[in-house]
């Protein structure tokens, strides 16, 4: 469907939009990426248009990293994900999202980060490398260092 020439005519563009949304969904099947049409539409046309299934790991962090003031990070936001998790990430889920499920003493909430965003702070020297001294030798798979973010330069997601 082409494109509407008169760029007031609204109905026409919202069949035209309604067409390319189809015809993403249809592009999108074979491309492992779940996705379809929000229901809703049915009945508004305005509703948000799809649904989205992300491949998702999920982060229990329960404990603040007391210690990070030493990397620049206050204790009260600072998050850690295992450096051996972000390289498996990296190898196996170039696509994946990380929900943050986050429960310290002041904040309870639920974060969301892209494997992008978790490299590009790394690229940037923003995430800090901790390297855990009583793991050197491990031989237990317990990782032997892991990033420091601040859970702030991620999204909340409300439940």
């Amino acid at each position: 469907m082409n494109a509407p020439q008169n760029n007031e005519d609204k109905l026409a563009w919202c069949e035209h939009g309604d067409s390319m949304e189809k015809q993403f969904v249809i592009k999108s099947m074979d491309s492992g990426l779940s996705i379809f049409r929000n229901p809703a539409k049915k009945k508004d046309p305005y509703v948000h248009d799809i649904f989205a299934v992300f491949q998702s790991d999920i982060k229990s962090i329960k404990t603040p990293f007391n210690t990070s003031h030493r990397y620049g990070f206050d204790p009260e936001f600072a998050i850690t994900i295992n450096e051996k998790d972000v390289i498996r990430y990296n190898s196996l889920y170039p696509n994946i999202m990380l929900l943050l499920d986050i429960e310290y003493p002041k904040y309870k909430g639920v974060r969301v980060a892209s494997l992008y965003r978790i490299n590009r702070l790394i690229e940037l020297d923003r995430a800090k490398k901790h390297s855990y001294l009583n793991r050197k030798d491990d031989t237990s798979g317990n990782a032997k260092a892991s990033y420091i973010f601040d859970y702030r330069w991620f999204d909340e997601v409300t439940l």
